[in-house]
């Protein structure tokens, strides 16, 4: 089994709320012709050496991994182990886990926050060309900005379903006041509006300030696994699911059916990060109701294969 860093570099610098990236480290482990990958973060700050660690002590991709590896090793660990046991089965992962067809499903693209709205309308009028699902970036830290953004979006592409993600990056009070003004935008769906480090208490507020939003309001960071999403339920319609947040497959897919027996849509999502590691995600895209799966393609070098989308927008594996 081998286990080596990678370093990702994007094709420009990708701005959220969080900060701005222009490049990122994933570990790649691969065994036997497979290989696996998981992303690292900067808002989990986990150590890369640390990861490599724990993986380097194991002399078989089935041996036990220890509980509090970080959770990027865990994930790399875990989707090795779930390619090699499809490939055993000769099928695809999606039909190892008895999940829905991914293929054909409609995906979307998302856009970093803009400074230059100009080339920002002809970005986003190239785009939906392709995609009919455009997620744009929110959380500049100005909210006339971010009405902007949203303005010149649904300008350039009138006919789009435009989501967006402010990434915590308002106050409940800003995203009281902003989230019917983006509505009557014309935006659909809104990813975690108010920040997480405070726990429940930025969404008590907004709800408080806006009981019956009128766009569906997800969250993201705010849910981190499965145990999560019951105390989340009374403030959101939807949860943001994330391999890398779940650490494990298994999780994810625990995570996708607690939202749905509490009666939330899901969305599910990616970091940035190569091809190789969102193709296994894309393997679960037959249980969301939308998808995230674009973060390889603002890469310089990724190394390509294993999915891709249609002229349409759609998912193919």
């Amino acid at each position: 089994m081998r286990c080596e860093l990678r370093t990702l570099h994007l094709t420009e610098p990708f701005h959220i709320a969080h900060g701005t990236s222009t490049e990122r480290t994933v570990l790649r482990l691969s065994h036997d012709g497979v290989s696996a990958e998981a992303p690292f973060v900067p808002y989990y700050a986990e150590s890369p050496g640390a990861a490599m660690a724990a993986l380097s002590a194991l002399h078989d991709p089935f041996d036990a991994l220890p509980a509090d590896a970080p959770r990027a090793a865990r994930l790399a660990h875990d989707v090795l182990q779930h390619l090699l046991l499809a490939r055993r089965a000769g099928v695809p992962l999606w039909q190892h886990l008895h999940l829905p067809d991914p293929n054909g499903r409609a995906a979307c693209r998302s856009l970093g926050i803009p400074t230059d709205l100009g080339a920002y309308r002809q970005r986003v009028a190239e785009i939906a060309r392709q995609f009919r699902v455009v997620k744009l970036k929110l959380g500049s830290g100005d909210p006339g900005h971010d009405l902007g953004i949203v303005r010149v979006a649904r300008e350039a592409a009138p006919l789009a379903t435009l989501i967006a993600d402010a990434n915590g990056g308002w106050t409940p009070t800003e995203a009281a006041d902003l989230i019917p003004r983006l509505a009557a935008l014309g935006l659909t769906m809104i990813e975690q509006p108010v920040a997480h480090g405070q726990g429940l208490a930025p969404w008590i507020e907004l709800k408080a300030a806006l009981p019956r939003p009128p766009i569906v309001v997800f969250a993201d960071e705010s849910v981190q696994t499965s145990a999560d999403v019951p105390g989340m339920a009374p403030f959101v319609q939807g949860i943001s699911v994330k391999l890398l947040k779940c650490g494990t497959i298994r999780e994810a897919l625990t995570m996708i059916r607690v939202s749905r027996d509490l009666g939330k849509q899901v969305l599910l999502s990616c970091m940035i990060e190569s091809s190789l590691g969102i193709a296994v995600a894309g393997h679960l895209a037959g249980l969301a109701d939308y998808i995230d799966l674009d973060g390889h393609l603002y890469l310089a070098n990724d190394p390509g294969g294993g999915i891709k989308f249609d002229e349409q927008g759609c998912l193919h594996l």
